[in-house]
């Protein structure tokens, strides 16, 4: 797909970001961010934008805009909050996650073997935190920072912080940006460093917990939440699925126990069939909240998912094959500044009409596609009409 960044796409929701750079870097800028849009799967990485941009410079130019900045990313990020948070601050859901990004480079700064739970295996890979906004229709990525083995660390001569530590970095400066109802995280995060973090600024928390969990009896015996689970009666179990048009999860129970090393919390138990023996745990810091609160707080955390899917599939996220961290995590927040741009509607008022209802990425960056080749046949068919015969 080839482009040029004198196709207006932004229009003046760009241009708050003019001040980050030099005229020079202002167009690497342009050229850089509408290659992670219009480029093909496969052809996000430093070489192939270059190659795609009609009038563009040279890979080495764009490279140095990426490796060896002179520009402040920490600026542009906080540009792009205060853009795209004004108005939704309070009453949203913050979430915290991680994703693996496979790589293949042994000379990568930062890449070394993790356990991926949807292959079942380790992988050669990156591994980024990050915490992200949702309030209503809006999304908004805020904060990442990678997580590198301590072993990997001190090859680099990095400060080596563990995932939970990073994960409680990023929630401290994400809450400077936002009150949210509640912040919403896996069972990995459930650790006691992190909910005394959030309890200290007493804010709600929903978190998915491990079956081997402890929890108080009424005999004064700590028992296992699976332990604890074969012990409720099917009666009282409440059915959902109707009510919450669940598909999965058809069955619940909710209650308060006390757990080990936590205190008095919100329980929800989750059951696919009311026979079966297998549970989800769901738990809160906030006792007063409806069991099906909880559980519909929980269902936000796949909105990270499905940022992290569509970021990977149709922006990028992925495809750079820089070698330094620091560059890596350049891209990854021009990645996070596309996504922002295309899901929350900052374009130029022809193309807003033109997308106007299409929420999808992919079917956001496929519909810019065909306008700015419909853009590039108009300029073509103009400049060949003039030259001399």
């Amino acid at each position: 797909m080839l482009f040029t960044p004198d196709i207006d796409i932004f229009g003046d929701k760009l241009e708050v970001y003019r001040n980050c750079f030099s005229k020079p870097q202002w167009r690497h800028f342009k050229t850089y961010i509408n290659g992670l849009i219009l480029g093909e799967r496969g052809e996000k990485n430093i070489q192939d934008i270059a190659f795609s941009t009609l009038n563009g410079r040279s890979q080495s130019s764009l490279n140095r805009f990426l490796t060896k900045p002179r520009w402040n990313v920490r600026r542009l990020n906080n540009i792009r909050l205060r853009e795209n948070l004004e108005g939704i601050e309070e009453g949203g859901v913050l979430i915290l996650d991680d994703t693996l990004i496979e790589k293949t480079g042994k000379s990568m700064d930062g890449v070394g073997y993790l356990h991926d739970p949807s292959k079942g295996k380790s992988i050669f890979c990156h591994d980024m935190v990050s915490t992200f906004y949702v309030n209503g229709k809006h999304r908004v990525p805020l904060y990442l920072n990678p997580y590198v083995k301590k072993e990997v660390a001190e090859e680099i001569d990095i400060w080596f912080k563990t995932k939970v530590q990073i994960a409680t970095d990023l929630l401290r400066v994400s809450l400077l940006w936002v009150k949210p109802s509640v912040v919403v995280f896996d069972e990995w995060y459930m650790s006691k460093e992190l909910l005394e973090f959030l309890n200290s600024y007493r804010v709600t928390w929903v978190s998915m917990a491990k079956s081997n969990r402890l929890v108080l009896q009424g005999n004064g015996t700590w028992v296992n939440l699976r332990e604890y689970a074969r012990g409720i009666p099917k009666s009282c179990f409440k059915r959902i699925d109707k009510e919450l048009e669940e598909r999965r999860y058809r069955w619940l129970y909710e209650t308060r126990v006390v757990m080990k090393n936590i205190g008095e919390i919100k329980l929800v138990i989750l059951k696919e069939r009311i026979n079966s023996r297998n549970c989800k745990f769901i738990v809160s810091n906030d006792i007063s909240m409806e069991g099906l609160k909880v559980f519909e707080y929980y269902k936000k955390r796949w909105s990270i998912e499905v940022f992290y899917r569509d970021c990977k599939q149709y922006l990028g996220m992925g495809e750079y094959q820089v070698r330094k961290l620091d560059a890596v995590v350049i891209h990854l927040h021009l990645v996070f500044l596309a996504y922002t741009l295309l899901k929350n509607n900052c374009f130029n008022l022809l193309v807003r009409k033109i997308l106007h209802g299409i929420e999808a990425i992919g079917s956001i960056c496929s519909r810019l596609k065909r306008w700015v080749f419909k853009q590039l046949v108009k300029i073509f068919r103009t400049s060949t009409s003039v030259l001399p015969v």
